[in-house]
Order: structure tokens, then C-alpha cells, then sequence
């Protein structure tokens, strides 16, 4: 049964109202560990305290916190309402491949936001706060700290959500594992550049250290496409192959075979 546009959008604001709530009610509940939260993002730098330059930028910072809390875990909510309001349109997956996305997309965008806590952050911040200390005397604010450490692992988490996309578009058959290979090459200089415009820092160590990744990711995500499709590349070579051999055939045909019917047998007649 299609539902009109009014119903279209009646469904459209529900879900946006679920999404809404949600991200409320998480972000409420962060300010109550927004002192854990704020150290936890500190840790990396091993600084204990940030500076204020103005009276309202320390409840302003928590405030972002936790908004910025609120948004990543909210964010496999929200991937569910996006999923269940265009399925439709795309025909029906059925629930097991909608479980599978949510899983799968929230897996790996936690696994990115660790990579870069635990990875990145820990070697990259430390570099920059102490890079040539005879000539800087560093005085981090937290106006500049936080909206670095949230954008770059936000950065990470989205980068990392390269094989849960690639999961929908080679199950909608928009993609496959040789079309992905086929521009392997160019996916390793558009992530590159990508990498660059993404960290927040701009230093070489970061940049190379979500590149990789990126690489990794976009690897990982041939070896979904061929597993979600894995008859795609057989077909292509069967095709080729059907192809190449049917060419001999008609080769081997005798020039002038179908014109034979359109002329006498008889010798003389033909002269005549």
C-alpha cells in the first residue's frame, strides 16, 4: 500500500521527534558526568586543566560536551529512524539486514572514535603541544581544545563508516568488489586529500594516521562487496568468456555462405 505525501511527511516528523528525545534525554543525562566526560577527552594531552579567556566559556564548554556526548550516542538511533523511513522506497530488505546495518554501522563507528582516542590522539596531541618549546609557551583554551579532540574523533568515527555504506550500496546492487578495485588506485589519493581536509590539526603525523586507515577501510570494504555479491565478478567472467568463444564461430563461417541462395547453381546461368 503507498502512502500519500501527507502520510510521507506525518512519518518523516515522527521520527524526527524520536530522534529529538533521544538526543535529549542523553544529552541531560551527560551533564551529570560531564566532569568525567571532560577529563576523559584531557587524558590524551596529559594536561589536567584547560584556560577561560571569557565568564561564560566554562558552562558553554559543557554545555557543547554534552551536546557533542549526546549526538554520538544517539547516533545508531538515528541511523535506525533514517534506514526505516527510505527502505521503503528501496524495496524491502527484510529485518535481518536491518539489524545488520545498525550493528554494523554502530560497531564501526565506535571502533573509529577509539582508534583515534586511543591511537591517534595520544601520539598526535602530545607533538603539537610541545613542538618547539623554546620558541611557544603553550596556553590551551578550552574554546579551541574540545571543538579539536570532538572534530577529530567524529572524523574518525564517519571514516570508519566506509564498509557499513558500502554493505547498502553492494546490497542494492549499485556497486561491486571489481568496480572497487578497479579504482583502488584513486581511492588511495582521494582518501589521502580527504585525510588532510578532515584532521583539524593539519600536522602530517594525524593526516597519515587517518589516511591509513581510510586505506584499510576501503579494503575491507571490497572484500564486503564481494561477499554481498559474490556471484558479481563470476557472471563477468563468464560473460567474457561466452564472448571470446563465440567469436571463432563466426569466423569460421564461409565467407559468402548466405549468398549462396541467391544465385543459380548452374555455371551458365550464372555467365548469362
Amino acid at each position: 500500500m503507498r502512502m500519500t505525501l501527507i502520510e510521507h511527511l506525518d512519518e518523516l516528523r515522527s521520527r524526527i521527534i524520536k530522534v529529538g528525545v533521544a538526543f535529549i534525554v542523553v544529552a541531560v543525562a551527560a551533564w551529570f558526568f560531564r566532569g568525567h566526560l571532560l577529563d576523559w577527552l584531557l587524558a590524551p594531552s596529559g594536561l589536567t586543566k584547560l584556560t577561560a579567556l571569557a565568564p561564560t566559556e566554562q558552562i558553554m564548554t559543557q554545555i557543547k560536551l554534552c551536546l557533542y556526548v549526546g549526538f554520538m550516542l544517539t547516533l545508531p538511533f538515528l541511523i535506525y529512524q533514517v534506514w526505516a523511513f527510505v527502505a521503503p522506497a528501496v524495496g524491502d530488505m527484510g529485518r535481518a539486514f536491518t539489524y545488520t546495518l545498525i550493528s554494523l554501522s554502530s560497531v564501526l563507528f565506535l571502533a573509529g572514535v577509539a582508534f583515534g582516542y586511543y591511537v591517534v590522539l595520544p601520539i598526535g596531541i602530545p607533538i603539537l603541544i610541545n613542538w618547539d618549546p623554546a620558541h611557544f609557551e603553550v596556553n590551551i583554551t578550552s574554546q579551541y581544545y574540545l571543538p579539536f579532540v570532538t572534530r577529530f574523533l567524529l572524523a574518525f568515527g564517519i571514516v570508519f563508516e566506509l564498509p557499513a555504506a558500502t554493505y547498502v550500496a553492494a546490497k542494492l546492487e549499485l556497486i561491486d568488489a571489481s568496480l572497487l578495485k578497479k579504482y583502488r588506485k584513486h581511492a588511495i589519493v582521494a582518501n589521502t586529500i580527504l585525510a588532510a581536509a578532515l584532521t583539524p590539526g593539519q600536522d602530517p603525523y594525524s593526516m597519515m594516521l587517518m589516511a591509513l586507515p581510510m586505506i584499510v577501510m576501503y579494503e575491507l570494504s571490497i572484500i564486503i562487496a564481494r561477499y554481498v555479491n559474490p556471484t558479481t565478478e563470476v557472471r563477468a567472467h563468464e560473460l567474457a568468456r561466452d564472448d571470446e568463444g563465440e567469436e571463432p564461430e563466426a569466423d569460421d563461417e564461409p565467407q559468402g555462405f548466405e549468398d549462396t541462395d541467391d544465385h543459380p547453381e548452374n555455371g551458365h546461368e550464372r555467365d548469362l
